[in-house]
């Protein structure tokens, strides 16, 4: 990140002239200053390639830094995002969530005056992000897709649900890759998902998974006992298929595999409104299934739909989860989940754990979360999978 050009945001000129000083002790000497967000948004929406990060205060004369954050969310801005300010830690705790909501690559908020410890920190997660833009790959063609999938490419990998408190597996997740012959990483789903979307081919997909998942289960059941759930994910889509969720429920079925053990994780990429859909979560669980709300806090379902519709696992957000040892406002949204969940008995597995602190801190708040994250396991093939568990039975005994 060090060749792009970072961007410093603040109507004060001490603030510019400290923190640009600042960054050129840590090495980082590409930086601009903006006395106002308008004159950073000018220089931004001329090349945004050219620009890895942007610092920002929030309370400034004309436009804020809240405005900012949302022309630089509506312009698709991939940069990486840090708020800088003394304003109180709810006022900056809930610009931070509105920005995430803009979908701004928001990496973290600073609390001025600004330590260069914590710049530096700052200025690494800003990094890593840069890093894992510019290595992302083009999503499949149809054509590409349909080829992985008439060749039987499509492979179940698993990643572990673990209770934060016994550290025991109570569940495992199947998440889709193409695995080529001859090729060390497999293709992950961001690459081709979409595609299956767009093209109609996410049914024929799914079973594909699912046929694979189900010869895998006896081993699953051997290996991690017969209460363990194992999750597979479905689209809002899939539940208004006609006859779609019943050829799933035939596939099952016809293995004879018990439903209590299958768990259906619901995307929360769309409001869960259609009456189809709601007809079909009820079926799904009326056939023994459990149903589980995916990606919950990215803006769709809403607390009262919680407390209505019959889930017996909510799953937070990554976002909501990131930082939470030391942001507020994720805090009250996770204790409020923890007490409706409690109420709805529906389990709670909090997402995207990456982070050393971030886990301590639910692990001594919270005693029934599951946890799940690549701190804990990355998506796994069958063999590796069961190759990490025993070595985690060995290290918590």
């Amino acid at each position: 990140m060090k060749d792009s050009q970072i961007v410093i945001v603040d109507d004060s000129p001490a603030i510019l002239l400290v923190m640009k000083g600042m960054m050129s002790e840590l090495g980082y000497e590409n930086v601009i200053t903006c006395s106002n967000p308008a004159a950073a948004l000018s220089n931004i929406r001329r090349s945004p390639e050219k620009y890895g990060a942007v610092f920002t205060d929030l309370n400034m004369p004309d436009m804020d830094g809240m405005t900012l954050l949302k022309e630089l969310g509506e312009m698709g801005y991939r940069g990486g995002v840090c708020i800088i300010s003394d304003m109180e830690k709810r006022v900056i705790e809930l610009a931070a969530h509105i920005a995430r909501k803009h979908k701004v690559n928001l990496i973290g908020n600073i609390a001025k005056p600004v330590h260069i410890n914590e710049l530096q920190r700052t200025l690494k997660k800003i990094e890593q992000v840069s890093e894992r833009e510019t290595h992302s790959v083009e999503v499949l063609s149809p054509s590409v897709l349909r080829s992985h999938m008439e060749q039987g490419l499509v492979e179940p990998y698993y990643q572990p649900k673990v209770c934060i408190h016994s550290r025991r597996v109570a569940g495992i997740e199947v998440l889709a890759r193409i695995v080529k012959p001859g090729q060390i990483n497999a293709i992950a789903p961001g690459q081709f998902i979409p595609t299956a979307i767009e093209s109609g081919m996410l049914n024929e997909l799914t079973q594909q998974l699912l046929g694979k998942v189900l010869t895998d289960f006896p081993k699953l059941l051997k290996e991690f006992g017969k209460q363990v759930k194992v999750s597979l994910n479905l689209s809002p889509s899939q539940l208004t298929v006609d006859g779609y969720t019943l050829d799933f429920i035939d596939t099952i079925d016809h293995r004879q595999i018990d439903k209590e053990n299958i768990t259906l994780e619901i995307t929360e990429e769309c409001a869960l409104e259609n009456t189809e859909q709601l007809e079909t979560i009820n079926r799904l669980r009326m056939r023994g299934f459990g149903v589980s709300l995916d990606d919950f806090g990215t803006g769709f379902t809403n607390l009262n739909q919680l407390r209505t519709l019959p889930f017996t696992e909510v799953k937070i957000d990554r976002t909501l989860i990131h930082d939470i040892h030391q942001d507020h406002f994720n805090q009250v949204v996770v204790d409020t989940l923890v007490n409706i969940a409690g109420k709805i008995d529906a389990s709670l597995i909090a997402e995207g754990i990456e982070d050393y602190q971030d886990l301590e801190y639910l692990s001594e708040t919270y005693k029934d979360m599951k946890v799940q994250g690549y701190l804990i396991c990355k998506p796994k093939p069958l063999d590796s999978l069961l190759y990490w568990y025993h070595s985690w039975l060995y290290n918590v005994k």
